[in-house]
Parts: structure tokens; C-alpha cells; sequence
């Protein structure tokens, strides 16, 4: 049964291939952040080796940081990718209970 959400009395209802959507949007926004972290580690690296690989102040931090989103962007791009497989299997499982 779809989950209702009342918004100034108003009933709407959303289904599993909504939140499929939802999910798949995140899961895809959260690939695309996945790409720009890299290029921005994989730039990180060409300046320090431009710069003779020397202990540049500030990169050791830089790095850090782009090390914590790397890793939430990965965090967060499973748990999406767990979320949109486990709202498709739930429509697929909707369709077929509905052609039965």
C-alpha cells in the first residue's frame, strides 16, 4: 500500500517506482560527485609533481578533505544504490501481483 503524506489537507500518495526515481536520481548525482573527486585527487597529484613532489604546505590537508568526501560520496552512493535495487525489486513485485 502506497505511503500517504497529508500536505495542507491534501492526500498524496507515492509508490516504490516513485522512490525508485528518487533513489536512482541520488545514486546518479552521487556517481557524478564519485568522478569529480577523482579528478580533483588526480589534479591534486599533477601540481604536486609539477612542484617537484616538495612537502607543500596546505596539500597534506587539501588531500585530507577530499579524502573525507571521496569517502562519503561512496558511503552515500551505495546506500542509493541498496535503495534504488531494493525499491525495484518492491515495484517489479507490484507489477507482477497486479497482472496476476
Amino acid at each position: 500500500m502506497p505511503t500517504q503524506i497529508n500536505s495542507n489537507n491534501t492526500p498524496k500518495t507515492y509508490n516504490a517506482g516513485d522512490l525508485v526515481d528518487a533513489y536512482s536520481l541520488a545514486e546518479c548525482d552521487m556517481q557524478w560527485m564519485s568522478v569529480a573527486i577523482t579528478d580533483i585527487k588526480k589534479r591534486l597529484k599533477e601540481i604536486k609533481r609539477e612542484l617537484g613532489n616538495k612537502g607543500v604546505i596546505g596539500f597534506y590537508d587539501l588531500e585530507h578533505v577530499v579524502d573525507m568526501y571521496q569517502y562519503i560520496a561512496e558511503n552515500r552512493l551505495s546506500h542509493y544504490s541498496d535503495e534504488t535495487e531494493a525499491y525495484q525489486v518492491e515495484l517489479e513485485a507490484n507489477k507482477k501481483a497486479v497482472t496476476l
